[in-house]
């Protein structure tokens, strides 16, 4: 009987389930389903889906029913039934009117389409809206279904099988070592029949770690799952505990972490007389105070009080003074329970706090003792100023005018803690004396404990510049120093011989002049810089004895530069490029010292864009019928435009053609564009080659028809003088 039932059931829900399909008919009505943010327009015995977050839930929608027909119509019935044509449980339809409901045509009405969500299975339903329209009763019908999502949890242990999970229970994660990890997977699933969202994902506990987390909110589509990785990374040996929480459309669900972790955990301890004190990693360990050249033994010991051996790679230590004895084999295994002692030796070689560092595996520890005896310290007083000044470091005097002194007090404490004695003070003998030591205190001289001595340094620079010596305080030696201030002032100057505008390819004369007589010998130099006009520089642009400085001297008590060619002038090549030659001189003291003014009055002297000059003609080949021209020559604006040729014929000879010009801008602006002409300046050498034809009447060939010919350049300044070669 129970077998019969089922087998009806279903074919009754099968029969249901595809009647719409086969029986769709058209009605006088448009019907707007909106769900979410999503509005569709649906027709009559379609289905529609009602998805809920989770089962226990609502879900709703809006339906809109518009009158398309032109004579009125009346809603008079609503029916929502199962799947059985019963009643439905599940569906629900509310904000209908009032029953009948007339319609004329574009008038539209909206209900609410509910289902309540009571299993995680689809649900199917069917919404029948009865009319009546010009006596003929018919029906609009809806197929509903209504599906939610329901979660099933599991997790999958690094190197396990997979657990069931259910809300509320434990992640228990393999015991794993100390600053090590291990991993599991958490595995939600979705065994509904509708997608469900997680919107957080979130854990605590500093142990546990979450990683491969989607974007937040996750959709989980029905018979699928989402997995991410908890990692659990232990630190210390302990039991950590956390919690996972997830946050879903349906409420939160939590899941506890344990994890137990396993590794060896070092307990140290310093032995002093009969005392053991427990010393801690990163701490400062304090040893006994100790007289300098003495020694003293401090005993330690490490024990294993974790549940798993532990291995000590290295045991040292750093510092001055330190030092690690009595170590055990390494690398030291230590079992849970055990114990290895080794000694720490402190041995001061000077006095004071000094610092160490002792290191033990990965474990480490500042130490800290003293060495007892005298320390001595050093400091300068100049005026009201004191200045340590470091043991064997150097001593700066203030700087004093030349014939003038500066005194300062050199003082010695004594910081330590037993009494100092010094026994010389000493400076090495030379003339003249520019150190001195006044004041001193009678020797051997003996300092208490933070008490202080001390004497005078006086410096008397004899010179102007530096000076240093030696200061000799027992075995201690320090580099004292002072200088001699810079001398008056250098007093203006001017500049002698050739001055503005200059021609190109000369070799003016320049002087240099101070307006008074100066006390100290001068050494400077003269440089030379040429800005071009032409956007491009002139090697030949220098002084006549070779490139662009040379140095000078003023002898004391005189005015004006000798230069090494023993003279008041040096002369410099102006070129044949148009620009500014700058010349900019430089002074200093035979000691070093610049004179030179902050800005220095300058020459500048001027070469202007000009005509063009041709230097020379040749006649470089003849034959019997022709000739070549070579024409040297520069542009200071490196710029031809045009050359200009004058035939001079033979007296008695007709000569039909007596002057060419050409047109040359282009050829010369490629040539002075080119690398090869920026070492000539402006300079060009240029052949021209000429062929003659016709008769002779007087002489054996052509080229005796002609006497001479003349050449003229030109450009935009102008045209150069002509200049003249003759072919016989």
């Amino acid at each position: 009987m129970s077998r019969t039932t089922l087998v009806l059931v279903a074919a009754v829900l099968i029969s249901f389930l595809l009647a719409p399909a086969a029986h769709a008919q058209s009605v006088p009505f448009t019907l707007r389903y909106d769900q979410g943010d999503t509005t569709t327009v649906v027709s009559n015995n379609s289905s529609v889906f009602l998805p809920a977050d989770a089962v226990g839930q609502a879900a709703v929608a809006t339906l809109t029913i518009t009158y398309r027909g032109t004579a009125s119509a009346s809603i008079t019935e609503v029916e929502v039934l199962d799947a059985f044509e019963f009643p439905s449980a599940d569906f629900s339809v509310s904000g209908l009117p009032s029953l009948p409901l007339s319609l004329t045509e574009n008038q539209s009405f909206t209900v609410t389409l509910r289902y309540q969500a009571a299993t995680r299975n689809r649900v199917i339903g069917r919404v029948l809206f009865h009319y009546k329209q010009a006596l003929v009763t018919s029906q609009i019908a809806l197929n509903l279904v209504g599906v939610a999502p329901e979660f099933s949890y599991s997790y999958i242990p690094q190197g396990g099988n997979p657990a069931v999970l259910a809300p509320g229970g434990t992640i228990a994660f393999p015991t794993t070592a100390v600053d090590g990890v291990s991993t599991t997977t958490v595995v939600i699933t979705n065994k509904g029949s509708g997608a469900g969202k997680v919107d957080a994902i979130s854990s605590s506990g500093a142990a546990f770690e979450l990683s491969g987390l989607p974007l937040p909110p996750a959709t989980i589509t029905a018979a699928r799952e989402l997995r991410f990785t908890v990692s659990y990374k232990p630190t210390a040996l302990e039991t950590s505990s956390g919690q996972l929480t997830l946050d879903l459309a349906g409420g939160r669900v939590t899941f506890a972490f344990r994890g137990v972790s396993e590794g060896p955990a070092f307990v140290y301890e310093k032995i002093e007389s009969s005392a053991v004190v427990p010393v801690i990693p990163g701490q400062v360990v304090s040893l006994p105070d100790t007289l300098v050249g003495e020694e003293i033994s401090v005993p330690f010991r490490v024990r294993n009080d974790g549940n798993h051996d532990g291995q000590i790679a290295s045991i040292s230590v750093l510092g001055d003074g330190y030092q690690v004895t009595d170590l055990p084999f390494l690398p030291l295994v230590l079992k849970p329970g055990t114990s290895a002692t080794f000694t720490v030796k402190f041995a001061p070689s000077q006095p004071g706090t000094i610092s160490g560092r002792l290191r033990v595996g990965d474990d480490s520890f500042d130490l800290a003792a003293s060495g007892l005896g005298a320390a001595l310290e050093y400091s300068l007083v100049v005026g009201s100023t004191t200045t340590t000044v470091p043991s064997g470091g150097s001593i700066t005097l203030p700087q004093v005018a030349v014939g003038e002194s500066v005194r300062a007090r050199f003082v010695v404490t004594n910081k330590g803690t037993a009494e100092a004695s010094i026994n010389s003070i000493t400076l090495p003998a030379v003339t003249p004396a520019v150190f001195l030591l006044e004041e001193l205190p009678s020797l051997p001289a003996k300092v208490a404990p933070q008490a202080t001595t001390g004497f005078t340094v006086v410096f008397r620079p004899s010179v102007v510049g530096n000076a240093s010596s030696a200061l000799k305080v027992d075995n201690v030696t320090f580099t004292i120093s002072g200088a001699g201030s810079s001398p008056a002032p250098l007093p203006g100057y001017t500049f002698e011989g050739a001055s503005g505008v200059q021609e190109p390819l000369q070799q003016p004369g320049v002087g240099l002049t101070l307006s008074e007589p100066y006390s100290l010998a001068l050494a400077g130099t003269l440089r030379l810089a040429f800005t071009s006009e032409a956007f491009s520089s002139d090697p030949s642009v220098q002084f006549s004895s070779g490139g662009r400085t040379v140095n000078f001297t003023i002898p004391a008590n005189s005015t004006r530069a000798v230069f090494p060619n023993g003279t008041n002038e040096i002369r410099l090549q102006t070129g044949t490029v148009a620009g500014t030659i700058t010349l900019t001189p430089s002074f200093a003291t035979e000691g070093g010292i610049d004179m030179t003014p902050d800005v220095p009055a300058a020459l500048n002297l001027m070469v202007p864009q000009s005509a063009p000059r041709v230097l020379g003609v040749q006649i470089t080949s003849k034959t019997a019928a022709g000739f070549t021209v070579m024409v040297t020559g520069f542009a200071t604006g490196r710029s031809l435009t045009q050359m200009d040729f004058q035939f001079n014929p033979v007296s008695g000879e007709n000569v039909s053609t007596t002057k060419v010009s050409l047109n040359v801008e282009a050829s010369f602006l490629s040539w002075y564009q080119s690398a090869a002409s920026q070492q000539y300046g402006s300079q060009f050498s240029v052949s021209i080659p000429f062929s003659m034809q016709g008769d002779v009447t007087n002489v054996n060939s052509l080229i005796d028809t002609v006497q001479s010919v003349a050449v003229t350049i030109g450009n935009r300044q102008g045209t150069s003088s002509a200049v003249t070669a003759n072919l016989r």
